[in-house]
């Protein structure tokens, strides 16, 4: 049977295609034979259970996570799992992704899921302090895993307890088999560009138009009369340079990769084994540029996996995982010394460099309009997280006799994270300083110790049993060291002790325990009737002794009708499986919600200390709880060829976390403080997420010379607050909690567009439709859209002809919406176009010859009317439809191999991202950046084309 149909064919809901390919021998031998390896799934702490045995949801990948060239393994979900949504809030390699898994957890906890690998839950999300962005998970080696399973509802993820409301992901990496030493080398080199364009920045011709016209308009003079003053200086110095400069710098092409960012991967491995041990190692290494000039990610890696049967009772096995991650990166946001703020903020007609080739610094360390230059600070800053990850994974199992084992497992987790922020002494924030250097030491010491007793047993023939007890303790032990200095000695040393004058020193540690106890039990009477229980107690180190503990539960039923006698005998029906699944999961809090009153020194006056109240002391604090509800219909026909799943889920997480600001007074503080109030944590709040999932795989083609597989998955949402403090609504900025409401809805005034008689802004006064206004304070704020999908999912097809194989996958998402950060000052409508230029669309601006104008008439200095305030004029809809993956492969025959020494070759073309099309015309930015609404000056998310050699011998 090939290698595809074993990764891919576990999953329960969904089969990400492919995974019923018969092999080249007899059919019904060959079905038989995909049976036993294909209905099995791995499910909590490393327990295996048949896929026709589950209540529960899950989904899984497999095959697919080798045609990811994204430098972290959890990007490869999108569009793959029913019900779950990622997003990017980078395109810096190696950077973090944010994982939904049926909607939002909690509105201020944990919405990611947990992580385990290898049946060991690890350490996960952006570890780092001084870095824009990293992701552990970047330092584990996509070519080390054999599948990614998610589980989604309560009878899949009770078994994990207190964190568990945002749902599980369970790696497991790849192990050896029995079999003669079987060698793989592979390579793959590729570019990368932007996956999305973006704006395009303003040339000096269209910099010069659009200034002229704003002056025009704030003066009240013809465009020509406008520009001719410009060129004369009659609207001072500053603007005649603009003017009369012969520069016409484009900063994008100055602060990127125009000609292709280069991504390069190298792995080795060899895995083999007898009846007594097992084994796998590989080496691997990967390095991807980002867009951005000076961004980069660089891993090396190392895995050995050892399986040995020591006796007819005990099994042995080692896994043990090492990396070392480089992260470069830049700054972003609205930061000056950010390259992507550069290309639209800074002048085109101001120069890169000097006529003798250096740097144009500027006059006092800024550029003409008071900025950076960021091509120069690409080259003379740095900003780098080298991080070092070990992780083993030791264990013990014990077979007393048939159906009764006991398993330990002993898995520490050891990762260091030095991270240095250089800012040059020549230029930039580090000009006024003498330079500065920001240096950081982060060091986690994990350790997860498992205690289970597993037993399977039958009554009778038809009645199957089996039970398991689990134990776990968990500790993490954390600590940071970090410090500040400035006045370098020598631009050419970047330690912390060339530096003349420290500024700050910080330290922190801390320590988190947690203890479970949990139990399972699974019935079935001849796999027709299924039943799942289970419970777990967590004590946790986070809240009062009194709150510590808290208990878990899950219970799951399902009937297959197909084994029943009077279907059993339809060959066309394989299965019709019911089930359904209900419990209570808990939700942990972010790190910095504490339940105790707490003082923290960090700010002194002389020699004296000074501390300030931090937390308020709240003894009912607890953690979020969270009861998944899921009912499934699955659904397999013609020896499992065509596969349909449909799914209806509902989430309820209660006791939500929220902070109350308290008066000093109402907090019990009598110390006086700069700051008016206190927080405290309370839980108060609740909210829902619901909806369907749809799954489909059908082989449609299958003959000896030609196989074709058509996949496609479909999740729905709906989320909804239910419950607020006192019932009021909560605002910042332009997002709301209203009860009834989607979480976190954009909530704005309503863009009307631009008055064609008089190029002013217009926006509806009701915040609805109707009536419009060209005053902004008249209009009214009402919720304006969903930052998150409400339709999202993806469509695959295999396709083999001989010794060729197609592999494509598509992701799609609509009803959401997307806001543009910082579009205030890139569409300023003339308010800031002296000093931030923008981009190349405020062109179409309203003049008595375009009264169609997407913007309205710019005003020098002044802008227009507040046009570009906060509005759903730079709201846009998140539809689009992305081709995430396209691989064509060619696979040489064994004969054409014969005498070679090789046994398979494999020669690829992949391209990730390779084609997005957004509903929204005037949306310019990546529509599925980042998984909450909000786009910001960030480093683009890319595209890329590689060419690789896969070898086995």
């Amino acid at each position: 049977m090939s290698v595809k149909s074993k990764v891919l064919s576990a999953g329960v809901l969904f089969f990400l295609g492919g995974q019923m390919m018969l092999a080249q021998k007899a059919k019904n031998d060959t079905v038989q034979k995909e049976k036993k390896i294909e209905e099995v799934v791995i499910v909590g702490f490393g327990q295996k259970k048949v896929i026709s045995e589950l209540t529960g949801s899950v989904g899984k990948i497999g095959k697919e996570i080798a045609d990811v060239s994204l430098g972290s393994i959890d990007k490869a979900l999108a569009g793959r799992v029913p019900g779950v949504q990622t997003g990017m809030s980078t395109g810096q390699p190696g950077g973090a992704a944010a994982i939904r898994i049926r909607g939002m957890a909690s509105v201020n906890g944990r919405n990611n899921p947990i992580v385990v690998i290898d049946g060991v839950r690890v350490a996960q999300g952006d570890l780092t302090q001084n870095t824009t962005t990293a992701n552990i998970l970047a330092n584990l080696n996509e070519a080390d895993i054999e599948s990614v399973t998610v589980l989604k509802d309560a009878v899949s993820t009770a078994v994990y307890g207190a964190d568990a409301g945002a749902g599980v992901v369970i790696i497991t990496t790849k192990s050896g088999k029995r079999g003669r030493a079987q060698f793989n080398v592979s390579s793959e080199t590729g570019v990368s560009y932007r996956a999305v364009e973006g704006y395009k920045s303003l040339t000096a011709s269209q910099y010069r138009q659009l200034l002229a016209q704003s002056l025009a308009n704030e003066k009240k003079v013809g465009y020509n009369m406008a520009y001719q003053n410009a060129v004369n200086g009659v609207y001072g110095g500053a603007i005649a340079t603009i003017f009369n400069t012969p520069y016409d710098t484009d900063w994008r092409r100055e602060t990127e990769n125009t000609g292709g960012a280069v991504l390069s991967k190298v792995n080795a491995s060899v895995s083999g084994g007898n009846d007594k041990i097992t084994y796998f190692s590989s080496l691997g290494y990967f390095e991807q540029e980002g867009i951005v000039r000076n961004s980069s990610f660089k891993r090396t890696t190392f895995a050995t996996k050892v399986n040995y049967r020591a006796t007819d009772k005990l099994t042995l096995s080692s896994d043990l995982q090492a990396s070392y991650g480089k992260t470069s990166t830049l700054s972003d946001g609205g930061t000056f010394a950010n390259p992507i703020l550069g290309q639209y903020f800074l002048r085109p007609t101001d120069p890169v460099r000097n006529p003798d080739g250096s740097y144009n610094l500027g006059v006092r360390n800024r550029m003409s309009n008071n900025l950076f230059n960021v091509a120069a600070l690409q080259d003379l800053n740095y900003q780098h997280a080298n991080t070092a990850r070990i992780f083993g994974n030791l264990q013990a199992e014990y077979k007393f006799f048939k159906g009764l084992s006991y398993r330990f497992v002993f898995a520490p987790e050891f990762i260091n994270i030095e991270e240095d922020n250089y800012r040059s002494p020549l230029h930039g924030d580090g000009f006024n300083l003498g330079g500065s250097m920001t240096s950081y030491s982060t060091r986690y010491f994990n350790f997860n110790i498992q205690n289970i007793l597993s037993y399977a047993w039958k009554l009778g023939e038809v009645n199957n049993f089996s039970a398991s007890l689990i134990q776990e303790a968990y500790k993490e032990d954390y600590r940071l060291v970090g410090g500040n200095s400035n006045v370098v000695g020598s631009p050419k040393l970047y330690t912390l002790d060339n530096f003349i004058i420290p500024r700050d020193v910080r330290g922190a540690k801390a320590i988190n325990t947690r203890g479970g106890y949990a139990a399972t039990l699974h019935y079935d009477y001849d796999k027709l009737f299924l039943l799942d229980l289970s419970g777990r107690q967590d004590k946790v180190s986070n809240f009062w002794p009194d709150k510590k503990t808290g208990y878990f539960w899950s219970a799951g039923v399902g009937i297959d009708l197909a084994r029943l006698e009077f279907i059993k005998n339809i060959d066309a029906i394989s299965q019709i499986k019911f089930s359904a699944s209900y419990g209570k999961v808990g939700n942990m809090p972010s790190k910095d919600v504490i339940p105790y009153s707490t003082y923290r020194y960090s700010f002194n006056y002389g020699e004296q200390a000074g501390g300030y109240p931090r937390g308020v002391n709240n003894p009912d604090l607890r953690w979020e709880s969270v009861k998944p509800f899921n009912a499934g219909l699955d659904l397999a026909f013609f020896k499992n060829r065509l596969n349909l799943g449909v799914a209806y889920y509902h989430k309820e997480t209660s006791d939500m976390i929220f902070s109350i600001p308290l008066s000093l007074a109402q907090a019990g503080y009598t110390v006086v403080n700069s700051s008016p109030y206190a927080i405290k944590y309370v839980n108060v709040g609740t909210m829902s997420n619901s909806g369907f999932e749809f799954n489909i795989s059908a082989d449609i083609i299958k003959t000896e010379d030609f196989r074709w597989n058509l996949g496609g998955n479909l999740g729905t949402l709906n989320n909804k607050v239910t419950k607020l403090f006192g019932g009021n609504d909560v605002i910042s900025g332009s997002r709301i909690l209203r009860e009834g409401e989607v979480a976190n809805a954009f909530y704005m005034r309503k863009w009307a567009g631009v008055d064609r008689d008089t190029g002013k802004p217009l926006w509806y006064i009701n915040g609805k439709d109707g009536e419009t206004t060209s005053n902004y304070n008249q209009a009214k704020m009402e919720i304006q859209g969903s930052p998150y999908a409400t339709l999202f999912g993806g469509v695959d097809t295999q396709i083999e002809i001989k010794n060729f194989t197609i592999d494509a996958q598509m992701s799609y998402g609509f009803g959401s919406k997307i806001y543009g950060g910082y579009m205030n000052y890139l569409f300023s409508d003339g308010q800031y176009v002296a000093s931030y230029p923008g981009v190349a669309d405020q062109l179409d601006y309203w003049t008595p010859e375009n009264k169609d104008a997407l913007n309205p008439a710019p005003i020098f200095g002044k802008g227009n009317l507040n046009a570009s305030a906060t509005s759903t004029r730079f709201l846009y809809k998140g539809d689009h439809l992305r081709l995430r993956s396209l691989k064509v492969a060619y696979t040489f025959n064994k004969n054409t191999l014969s005498g070679t020494g090789l046994s398979a070759v494999q020669i690829y073309l992949v391209g990730n991202n390779i084609w997005t099309y957004t509903f929204d015309k005037n949306l310019k930015f990546d529509p599925d950046f980042q998984v909450g609404g909000t786009s910001s000056l960030a480093l683009p998310p890319m595209k890329t084309y590689s060419l690789g050699v896969n070898l086995t011998f």
